[in-house]
């Protein structure tokens, strides 16, 4: 495949369906890539954390480091906002607490919209 290893791993949280073949042969990809371990946590993990935000994008085509780069800058000031509220109504540790959540329900919205790549047998 010449694409990119987020281009692979964006194709997870795309709003589309592939069949097993596909995810079997994207998986063996990024295998052969050494994607494997911790380092594919790593990805799993920016993507999740910035690709959620393709529920608002709907993206058909495919994801790539630019997605990533837009849903981490959106991740930042959404974040950022939404901190600057807590601290200014009710102080320093509620912004700490308002971020962290948020940032924690967004990266498990993005894992789960990553499990819904996967057509279901019918």
């Amino acid at each position: 495949m010449n694409r990119t290893t987020f281009e692979l791993i964006g194709d997870r949280y795309l709003d589309t369906q592939f069949d097993e073949d596909y995810i079997e042969e994207l998986e063996a990809e990024l295998k052969g890539r050494n994607i494997v371990g911790l380092r594919r946590i790593v990805y799993e993990y920016i993507a999740a954390s910035s690709l959620w935000w393709n529920f608002l994008w709907w993206e058909w085509g495919s994801l790539n480091e630019k997605d990533v780069k837009i849903g981490w800058i959106q991740n930042l000031v959404f974040f950022t906002s939404a901190g600057f509220l807590g601290y200014y109504f009710v102080g320093f540790k509620f912004c700490i607490f308002v971020v962290c959540i948020l940032h924690l329900f967004t990266m498990l919205m993005g894992i789960s919209l990553r499990a819904g790549t996967k057509l279901t047998k019918r």
